[in-house]
């Protein structure tokens, strides 16, 4: 008998030697005397007993998020603190499932957590020029928005996180970045393109994705970006078809790559991007000093064929000036041809008189192109150094062509332009 009551009073001390140093603990932190609270919640769960207790871990990460407002205090410190605080607040959870002390609050600690890392840290940091840092708070950030997100606890008024903080999300990727720490920003990167995410502002998300694949030659995976930024943004389309290009052909000699650009052509029937480049391929082919013994006849031919449907689809100055710039061109090539004939022989003089026809052809061919540029240059505010040059240039062409048809008027009414520019 003697050694039960010895039992019951030794719990019943223990118990109110528990109630007393809990109490102790909510009294610091009801006042608001969050030093002392600190040291009674860290005394409190030093008891072996009590760190099995759930309420201590709930008053530990309800007082240490307290502790990490202090801004005197340096921002590594108070990161540490809400660290603390967080990993008190989940352990309370794990001791006691249904939270009541946290459902009360509407889960305001946790809440307070996410606010805290994303707002007083990480953008502190981030202003601060410590990327590094600003990183670290982003993505301490997520890390409780997630937590609070799966196990779905309501915030004040009902309210819910969604399933991705897309702007935080973005936000660690950008600080990343800027940290050099290329690999965390892609994991950031890739959740906002696995959301499928359309907004404008995360494009860039699609498109340092795009570039890694490409770079790392994972074709399969390059190919799945492009498409999905394609579907999402549509407007960027250009953009996804320059990567297409610069991806296809990275590597490819000439005359191969031509093959490459008939086959992107017939994918995106409607893209500007691709015959324009293509004509700017082949122009570039044509006139190498590689192909002096190469036959060229295939090649001259498909070059106004390319561009013609580049203009089809967008007018451009750089896509006419190219067209009348090789006809005009060709044009002289092939009288140069027709010149050096001795054209003795009837059958020599037919041959002859047929391929100064064929010259007189591509020149007048010319024309409307370069007419073309000089409208299009009268449409632009504020014309591009390259787009001066095309005007320019359009001009000279079409005041030698006049010139060389004997047009006297024409040929002054292009040159008082030429002078204009001067």
């Amino acid at each position: 008998m003697t050694k039960f009551f010895f039992l019951v009073a030794f719990s019943l001390l223990v118990t109110a030697t528990y109630a007393q140093d809990i109490q102790e603990v909510k009294k610091y932190a009801l006042l608001g005397q969050i030093t002392k609270a600190k040291e009674a919640v860290d005394k409190f769960l030093e008891v072996p007993k009590n760190a099995q207790k759930a309420e201590g871990w709930y008053y530990k990460g309800y007082i240490y998020n307290q502790l990490s407002k202090d801004s005197t205090k340096p921002l590594a410190q108070n990161a540490a603190l809400k660290t603390t605080a967080f990993e008190s607040i989940k352990k309370y959870r794990e001791l006691d499932p249904k939270a009541v002390l946290l459902a009360e609050q509407n889960n305001s600690t946790l809440y307070d957590l996410y606010v805290g890392f994303y707002s007083d840290l990480g953008v502190k940091a981030y202003v601060a020029k410590d990327p590094a840092a600003a990183f670290e708070n982003f993505k301490k950030g997520l890390e409780v928005h997630d937590y609070i997100q799966v196990n779905n606890l309501v915030g004040n008024n009902g309210y819910k996180f969604s399933a991705i903080d897309t702007m935080l999300t973005l936000y660690s990727a950008i600080a990343a970045t800027e940290a050099k720490q290329p690999e965390n920003a892609i994991i950031f990167y890739k959740k906002i393109v696995d959301a499928d995410i359309a907004d404008p502002q995360f494009i860039d998300a699609y498109q340092v994705l795009a570039e890694r694949y490409k770079t790392a030659k994972d074709k399969e995976a390059f190919a799945a970006i492009i498409a999905k930024g394609k579907k999402l943004y549509p407007a960027n389309n250009e953009y996804w078809t320059a990567m297409e290009i610069e991806e296809a052909t990275d590597g490819v000699g000439k005359p191969e790559i031509f093959t490459k650009y008939e086959e992107l052509m017939v994918k995106n029937p409607g893209n500007y991007t691709l015959p324009y480049n293509y004509g700017v391929e082949l122009y570039r082919y044509i006139y190498s000093d590689s192909v002096k013994k190469v036959d060229l006849t295939e090649y001259k031919n498909k070059l106004p064929e390319v561009l013609k449907k580049a203009i089809d689809i967008k007018s451009t100055s750089e896509a006419n000036f190219l067209l009348a710039n090789f006809l005009y061109n060709n044009s002289i090539d092939i009288s140069e041809d027709a010149r050096k004939m001795k054209a003795v022989k009837p059958d020599e003089v037919k041959k002859k008189k047929e391929i100064q026809a064929l010259s007189e052809a591509a020149m007048n061919q010319a024309i409307p192109y370069a007419e073309a540029v000089v409208t299009l240059f009268s449409g632009i505010a504020k014309p591009k150094g390259s787009e001066k040059v095309n005007y320019k240039q359009s001009l000279v062409i079409l005041k030698n062509i006049y010139e060389v048809k004997k047009d006297v008027a024409k040929a002054a009414s292009y040159d008082k332009l030429i002078k204009e520019t001067e």
